[in-house]
């Protein structure tokens, strides 16, 4: 019976020993109860271990046994930048599903993958709380009816007709930028001929420009002036915030890790940040306001939408804090996100020559030298970017690799496992993304699996989620990729620098080429990228067109 339940038998062993201690007995008495209530607590413990290891649940399903006895190891996994790594090594060790603590697991089938997120049912864990540092938002909350609600408020934001009005942002803060800033940093150069960009801290500035122009209504330049502007330093120190608020829960507001971790110094970054998000949206208002113009020439952006976002069925509209709270929420998830899906993309490309020489043939076969390429124009004529796109979306999914849910009341079975409600379920993108079994070769980079079938293919792509939660902000994020990506292949060369430790030539026991080592903090990123996102860049030769 201790087995089975040792809280039982801690319990009444420590009532025991409470009621020794406190009565008139002399102290051989206190000795004996401090040493029963020792017992007792050793004998828990005990039982506590042999119960998760044999009796559990969870005790049949594959992993590791400190997993199965704390979340220690995810918990600094995290912590430490690891946990990319972790859940897809963790996937190609332990298979489908298998335990990461007491009572959670980790699942890596697509298909289940797709069942957890396919409905309300798996609610979202408290995890996502620690983002709610506004107000409850589409990504933080647990409530099935707020989601469709904000859904249906912010949705015709992101639809291809707003986007493609919302298009001449995305490139003049996009392409065009970049092609500002390379073409003068090669008109500067000692050859004038080529010059060597840090591409993803690059990408990362204009993922910053196009979303700050259109989430805030204002430029700011963060990638001619070659700096990171101040509300880049707001983001971070928001994810910082709300990271540590997962690792450390409610201790991190106390002393002494509020003193170790400054979380002052966050909090008050975190506020500098909804004044910011505040002050913009007053800005528009009286801008509208002032002008009075009839709704065809407002301003066609995000922070626009937001204001005017109205819940069709119950005419609700959103309050100044759940629109800065969304408003948030849609830069920090659509940074990243691109840049760092166009930073693994491009590192891969270099990595695979013959894949880079096609994908560059493709764009420079069908359009000239001095155009523009536009997302319709490069969904219409480029299936392989396209697949290059969604290729590198796979192999490193960037966005959160692991998606807590909670099973319902009533539990579920997965993989022939049963899980008792309450248990928490991680749905491992990345695992999902290298499957062995719905992916031929999952570390081969290898765009043409895109192709053909390919439409039917990209649903198995589970970076930006899928089912009811799915990432609302994807169509954007493509608009950027595509026209970034297409536009820099057709206008420039790249090709490695002489000390770069990642190439074609530095292969894998499997014989594919290693890509650059990786972190993990809210998205994946490269773990070095001042030494490792490194491209020598010239112009495209006018006889490669055509």
């Amino acid at each position: 019976m201790a087995i089975l339940d040792p809280s039982a038998v801690h319990k009444a062993a420590v009532s025991w020993a409470s009621e020794v201690l406190t009565s008139d007995n002399d102290y051989y008495y206190y000795y004996l109860g401090a040493r029963i209530l020792a017992a007792a607590t050793a004998l828990y413990i005990a039982g506590r271990v042999v119960y998760l290891l044999n009796f559990s649940p969870l005790s049949g399903i594959p992993g590791d046994r400190l997993s199965r006895l704390t979340m220690l190891r995810m918990k600094a996994n995290a912590l430490l930048g690891r946990l990319g790594d972790a859940c897809e090594d963790d996937y190609y060790k332990y298979g489908d599903i298998y335990v990461a603590g007491p009572r959670g697991v980790v699942i890596s089938n697509p298909a289940d993958c797709r069942t957890v997120l396919g409905t309300h049912r798996f609610v979202k864990s408290e995890m996502y709380q620690h983002f709610a540092l506004i107000d409850d938002t589409m990504f933080t909350t647990q409530s099935a009816d707020l989601t469709h609600v904000r859904r249906r408020q912010v949705g015709p934001a992101f639809t291809h007709g707003h986007l493609s009005a919302m298009e001449p942002t995305i490139l003049d803060c996009g392409i065009r930028s970049i092609r500002r800033k390379w073409d003068a940093m090669i008109d500067a150069s000692e050859t004038g001929a080529e010059t060597i960009v840090p591409y993803s801290l690059h990408f990362s500035l204009t993922a910053f420009d196009i979303i700050g122009a259109l989430g805030y209504g204002q430029r700011f330049d963060a990638l001619s002036n070659s700096s990171s502007a101040q509300i880049v330093s707001w983001v971070n120190n928001y994810n910082r915030l709300a990271l540590l608020g997962i690792v450390f829960g409610k201790m991190v507001n106390r002393f002494p890790l509020s003193l170790l971790l400054s979380t002052a110094r966050l909090v008050e970054s975190k506020d500098a940040f909804v004044a910011f998000g505040n002050a913009a949206a007053d800005r528009r208002r009286r801008e509208i306001l002032g002008c009075e113009k009839p709704e065809s020439e407002k301003p066609k952006d995000i922070l626009q939408a937001l204001l005017d976002a109205e819940d069709p069925e119950s005419r609700v509209r959103m309050t100044q804090a759940q629109i800065t709270a969304e408003n948030i929420g849609f830069l920090i998830g659509g940074t990243d996100t691109t840049s760092l899906t166009l930073s693994w993309a491009l590192h891969y490309l270099l990595l695979y020559p013959d894949v880079y020489r096609r994908a560059v043939s493709e764009v420079r076969g069908k359009f000239a030298r001095d155009h523009t390429i536009t997302y319709a124009e490069g969904k219409a004529s480029l299936p392989y970017i396209d697949a290059c796109i969604y290729e590198a979306m796979r192999i490193r999914s960037v966005s959160g690799v692991m998606l807590p849910r909670i099973v319902p009341e009533g539990g579920a079975t997965f993989q022939g496992h049963y899980l008792p409600g309450g248990t928490q379920i991680g749905v491992n993108i990345a695992g999902a993304n290298h499957h062995k079994e719905t992916w031929d070769q999952p570390h081969r980079f290898m765009p043409e699996r895109f192709l053909g079938d390919g439409e039917k293919t990209k649903q198995n792509v589970l970076t930006f989620s899928a089912g009811v939660r799915i990432c609302p902000g994807r169509n954007l994020a493509h608009y950027e990729m595509m026209t970034i990506l297409a536009n820099i292949l057709k206008d420039y060369d790249f090709a490695l620098p002489a000390d770069s430790l990642f190439g074609p030539d530095n292969v894998d026991a499997l014989g594919y080429p290693v890509p650059m080592p990786r972190t993990h903090s809210l998205t994946v990123m490269p773990k070095y990228p001042e030494r490792d996102c490194l491209v020598v860049i010239s112009r495209a030769p006018e006889s490669s067109f055509g």
